[in-house]
């Protein structure tokens, strides 16, 4: 966590996490696709994807941002940094980890350890664990980026490199014309978002979001969300390709999704009081990260009981993402009062 918190950060990330924990919970209703009279609930949960996509790239500017304050100016301000960064991140990410291996190993009694190690290596061993890994590779290769950034063409070479991946990625999964490559692992899935948090925080906030910029922050963010909107449709019923559809890996998200992070660095100028309870999740996020899929299961699994409630999926929709935070948030506050808290902090996250 940053000793030096600043409030619309927190409520940005609080604003990420709960489209992250949304995201999750959309994949529960996707099965009304082979439902005639559900049909309009998977059409509303696909369009609910579209407008929850900047989370994760909302994630890797906030640490793009913050990276750019930490100077690295030798090899062992490089050591530093890495030892700093990787065990807050990679230590609670172990630990949950191979809680829920060991749980699933159990449980099915199926021990293979190749699969364990690979799903370490690859964050498999729980839905979202990706990033933790996407982080750390943009963590290591910082300082180049860092360099890269002082170059007069730094942030257009990146670009560039994020748009080939994605034009990869498309022919990947669209046309399936050089193999099935994954969309969410690999660092250069979404090194833009990095890049410009270097920027953006290694420079004036006010620079990137003028005053004269208000008349445009709407409009932009409507138009890339109507593009992401209709991408995802194309994409679902001329390819039939669902995953893809709904991904934030895909041109019109990204767009989107830089949208939202402009219009976020419009309103921390001129917003002086942030939500309280916002900036409270978002104080919290990282733990809400590592346990929100246990959670939501098991909230899932009860407001499921409720037809009424599941047929209905706005309705069902906020009472699951709701009751998975103020669930998470309350066993992160009552593991904080019981346990050491540099258990909690640097073990599990919280």
């Amino acid at each position: 966590m940053q000793k030096d918190r600043d409030p619309s950060f927190d409520a940005f990330r609080g604003l990420a996490i709960i489209a992250v924990v949304a995201i999750h919970t959309t994949a529960t209703g996707f099965s009304w696709r082979y439902s005639v009279a559900g049909e309009w609930n998977f059409f509303f949960l696909v369009a609910c994807r579209q407008l929850l996509s900047f989370a994760v790239p909302a994630f890797i500017f906030i640490s793009g941002y913050w990276m750019a304050k930490k100077p690295i100016r030798s090899l062992q301000d490089y050591k530093t940094f890495l030892i700093r960064r990787l065990t807050w991140v990679l230590i609670p990410y172990f630990f949950w980890s191979f809680l829920f291996l060991a749980y699933a190993a159990i449980r099915t009694g199926d021990v293979n350890v190749q699969k364990i190690i690979f799903k370490l290596l690859t964050g498999g061993a729980c839905p979202g664990y990706f990033f933790v890994i996407v982080i750390t590779q943009l963590y290591i290769i910082t300082p180049l980026l860092k360099c890269i950034n002082r170059k007069p063409y730094g942030l257009i070479s990146v670009l560039i490199l994020n748009i080939i991946s994605l034009l990869a990625l498309y022919l990947s999964r669209v046309y399936n014309i050089i193999g099935h490559l994954p969309a969410a692992l690999p660092f250069y899935s979404w090194i833009i978002f990095y890049e410009i948090g270097l920027l953006i925080g290694s420079c004036d906030d006010k620079t990137f979001a003028p005053k004269n910029m208000r008349f445009f922050i709407l409009p932009l963010l409507l138009v890339s969300l109507l593009a992401s909107e209709l991408e995802g449709m194309i994409l679902l019923l001329k390819y039939d390709n669902l995953n893809f559809a709904v991904s934030a890996v895909k041109y019109s998200s990204f767009l989107y999704s830089a949208c939202v992070i402009l219009g976020f660095l419009f309103v921390k100028e001129r917003i002086k009081y942030w939500s309280k309870s916002l900036v409270l999740i978002g104080s919290y996020s990282f733990g809400i990260y590592l346990i929100h899929i246990p959670v939501l299961n098991q909230v899932t699994k009860l407001v499921q009981k409720s037809s009424t409630i599941y047929s209905f999926q706005p309705l069902y929709q906020f009472i699951v993402v709701t009751l998975t935070i103020l669930t998470c948030l309350v066993i992160i506050d009552v593991t904080r009062r019981l346990l050491p808290k540099p258990f909690c902090v640097k073990v599990l996250g919280f």
